[in-house]
């Protein structure tokens, strides 16, 4: 991490990025008490299916040691330190770092980046913390991560690389083998598996032409982890292994333009949201590695839970946005996505198929913006509980297609699973056509095709 030599806390503290970052991390004092990840709240989820009572103050007593660590880093004092250690200490305290509805697997996203973060705070604090506390970091890491990351890692099912798990996962534990694993046996093997479950990640979450099936949200998640342990590989070996390098990173970072809509707005076909942001230090490093610059028009707020977000915010962002890039059309018919752009008014439709990441029951769905408001919207995601990640998915309206802008034919609603699908094609300067019968599962449905054509910023549906 050769950044942080590159200045002095007192200088990192004094650029732009550190004016926006700074502030929020000292008002972590205001908060006195420890958040509490208690059994009750733990089995909340079991009892209810529900997951904010535990995962609010886990991601809240995080997000405080984040914040603490980063100011004392930056301010060189001190006084933080005993908060610091109590915070350490109730998160080493934890019965597990797994969070209740990932409670089958051995390490989950959170566990992870809990893992992640916490190995960056020894490098960034060092001895500054008392030798038990750093002792027991290291021995919590070691038994909840890296020995069992080691016995079991290539057998993980998030390691097959299709969605933002094999990314966040993978990159976040080889983050955490490369500042702690001091064993070049143990290393290489944790190394070598990280390697060839980041290589599946970028060849199975994304299609071919670049596309993030999940959405924009989960295009910035997938990615956190793996562009900063990229970087930080690139930088053991001496520029020897550059995952960035890889072609298809060029198609990737074109992604959030694509379904950027324009006023903050993102097409939020999936789980993805309506409103999101790119976060600074992906735009700043992939935008520098590929020369995607429109990705620094789209960046948002520099602070976060995960430590990890804040210092590469701090260390790889000059602080500053760009113009919002111009909206241009935009036609990936592999991963069944269009935009159409007329003066002010934007179309975003889909194609693909019903069992892609995070997957909607959605092909021929669209999304409508006038002048930076959105006309006819897709509903994006639903409330995260068990029922939304169970057989029960397709009862929720957010995910069937009742919920969206598609039609019933026959009575009947569109099926989930691989089969069922569409096929898009452009059928003119300013429009495309969708071939959807294959989504209904309906034997005797021979054709169903929805044309969507934008002129002088009039929409024609055509079904």
């Amino acid at each position: 991490f050769p950044e942080l030599a590159a200045r002095t806390p007192a200088e990192w503290a004094a650029t732009p990025a550190a004016a926006r970052i700074l502030p929020w991390a000292r008002e972590a004092a205001s908060t006195t008490t420890i958040p509490e990840t208690t059994h009750t709240l733990y089995r909340r989820f079991k009892v209810a299916g529900e997951r904010p009572p535990y995962e609010g103050p886990y991601f809240e007593k995080r997000g405080l040691l984040a914040r603490e660590v980063t100011a004392a880093w930056l301010d060189q004092s001190d006084a933080r330190i005993d908060r610091i250690n109590d915070l350490l200490w109730s998160i080493c305290e934890e019965t597990t770092w797994v969070v209740p509805a990932h409670e089958k697997h051995e390490i989950d996203l959170f566990a992870s980046e809990t893992g992640c973060d916490l190995a960056q705070m020894l490098l960034l604090l060092g001895d500054r913390l008392p030798e038990e506390i750093r002792d027991r970091i290291r021995a919590e890491i070691k038994r909840r991560i890296m020995d069992p990351y080691l016995a079991h890692g290539a057998d993980y099912s998030w390691g097959s690389g299709r969605n933002n798990w094999t990314g966040v996962c993978a990159g976040s534990v080889g983050q955490t083998f490369l500042l702690l694993e001091e064993d070049p046996a143990r290393l290489a093997q944790a190394l070598k598996t990280v390697l060839d479950q980041l290589d599946r990640f970028i060849a199975n979450a994304f299609t071919e032409d670049g596309a993030s099936l999940e959405g924009i949200g989960y295009w910035n998640y997938g990615l956190s982890h793996y562009v900063s342990f990229a970087e930080m590989l690139r930088e053991r070996t001496n520029g020897a292994i550059d995952l960035l390098a890889k072609e298809k990173i060029k198609a990737i970072a074109q992604y959030p333009g694509t379904v950027y809509l324009g006023n903050g707005l993102y097409a939020s076909f999936a789980d993805a949201h309506e409103t999101s942001e790119v976060e600074p230090y992906l735009a700043a490093r992939i935008a520098q590695r590929t020369g995607a610059t429109d990705l620094l028009g789209l960046v948002g707020n520099p602070t976060d839970w995960r430590l990890n977000t804040a210092l590469r915010n701090l260390t790889w962002w000059d602080g500053a946005k760009a113009s919002e890039p111009p909206l241009q059309d935009a036609f990936m018919p592999k991963s069944g996505i269009a935009k159409i752009v007329s003066g002010p008014t934007v179309l975003a439709i889909k194609a693909g198929n019903n069992d892609e990441p995070h997957n909607h029951n959605d092909i021929g769905s669209f999304v409508l913006c006038c002048d930076g408001i959105a006309c006819l919207c897709d509903p994006g995601a639903g409330l995260y509980n068990a029922a939304y990640f169970s057989s029960k998915r397709y009862d929720n309206v957010f995910a069937n297609s009742y919920g969206h802008s598609v039609p019933r034919i026959g009575g009947k609603l569109q099926k989930p699973g691989p089969n069922f699908s569409g096929a898009m094609e452009k059928t003119g300067d300013k429009a495309v056509t969708i071939r959807f019968e294959k989504a209904y599962g309906i034997p005797e449905l021979r054709e169903a095709s929805r044309r969507a054509a934008l002129q002088d910023g009039v929409l024609t549906l055509e079904d």
